[in-house]
């Protein structure tokens, strides 16, 4: 008797398991992903810019602007999808759009750019994706949001929709204005 209401319990208890990772599952964003970055400083780095080879990139790019850094690559389908709304966003006076092409080939990026257009101010080229693997990036593309002072404070991983810069972004941004 015993036995059997153990086992009848145990198999309770798994159900009930199984049911809360299912929820989890259902009401979990992919989109966020953790990063050890928020609310630390850009990592290190320095780089070719793309359209200017003989210009080096270094985090002090991101000094005294509010920025997003938008990771791309002419092999990345869904940027294909994303880069439209990067001309939008570039549009705004008081941001910053710098672009991180990422384990890329230069004349395929170059002709990415030539054929979508080119929204950002500058370009990391980042050939072996050593730059990407610094900012813990899963693949492309993803953005990150960077403060003035050089400080990582968002990550979105997936296509910045309007919607998503509206939603997620932009109050970040007016929080960032504000001093916070």
């Amino acid at each position: 008797m015993i036995t059997k209401m153990l086992k009848a319990l145990s198999v309770l208890l798994l159900f009930l398991g199984f049911i809360g990772l299912f929820y989890w599952a259902l009401s979990h964003d992919s989109t966020e992903l953790p990063s050890q970055l928020i609310d630390g400083p850009v990592p290190e780095f320095s780089v070719n810019d793309l359209m200017q080879p003989e210009s080096m990139l270094t985090p002090e790019i991101f000094q005294g602007k509010i920025s997003l850094l938008n990771v791309w690559a002419s092999w990345c389908a869904a940027c294909y999808t994303e880069h439209p709304y990067w001309e939008e966003y570039a549009k705004l006076d008081d941001l910053q759009i710098i672009g991180l092409n990422y384990n890329d080939k230069k004349e395929k990026a170059l002709n990415f750019l030539e054929t979508q257009g080119n929204p950002y101010e500058k370009i990391l080229f980042d050939v072996k994706g050593r730059v990407g693997i610094e900012f813990g990036v899963y693949g492309a593309p993803e953005t990150f949001l960077i403060d003035p002072k050089g400080k990582v404070r968002y990550r979105h991983v997936g296509i910045v929709s309007p919607e998503v810069f509206q939603d997620k972004l932009m109050p970040l941004i007016e929080k960032i204005k504000l001093g916070f």
